[in-house]
């Protein structure tokens, strides 16, 4: 396996085969914002900044020239976070090579998770990432909000739709 960081040029040629992959893929988990966020990225946001800083990226595991997964992140995970992995490469660890990837170009990720949507959750958990709280989803759901921050990074307000205890 393979994993490439996109850079905007790449981005454009693989743009329309991504958002083809999460929605065959996805196993209808992924909300429908999520799908436009990634189908309306705006290439130059895969760029890092003159001081290197990234808070966007997307990360493709290939096996072969075949797409086996895929990861994306914008706005360190705030404003979209996903990952999919073809059905017949799950359990390789590829979402983990994914993720990490993510984590290690972007420097820290948030990642909200359904309740019902347990391989996800384990898969933050085994990433070294801590549940902060749970709202309610875009479709209702229960969802857990995850977090993995540099050791330096200042806390952020929690989510603002607090599921009420």
């Amino acid at each position: 396996m393979e994993l490439e960081l996109l850079t905007p040029e790449s981005w454009i040629t693989e743009r329309k085969r991504l958002v083809g992959f999460a929605v065959r893929f996805g196993d209808k988990r992924l909300a429908v914002s999520s799908i436009h966020t990634l189908r309306r990225l705006d290439p130059s946001r895969l760029a890092p900044s003159a001081g290197g800083d990234c808070d966007t990226a997307v990360v493709v595991a290939r096996q072969g020239s075949r797409i086996a997964g895929f990861g994306f992140a914008s706005g360190g995970g705030e404003d979209c976070c996903m990952f999919v992995v073809h059905p017949d490469a799950r359990s390789l660890g590829i979402g983990s090579a994914i993720m990490q990837a993510l984590i290690d170009r972007i420097g820290q990720l948030t990642c909200n998770v359904a309740a019902d949507n347990t391989a996800s959750m384990a898969l933050c958990f085994r990433l070294g990432m801590a549940a902060v709280s749970m709202h309610r989803g875009p479709t209702g759901k229960p969802t857990l909000r995850f977090e993995r921050r540099s050791e330096h990074d200042s806390a952020r307000p929690r989510h603002s739709d607090f599921v009420s205890q």
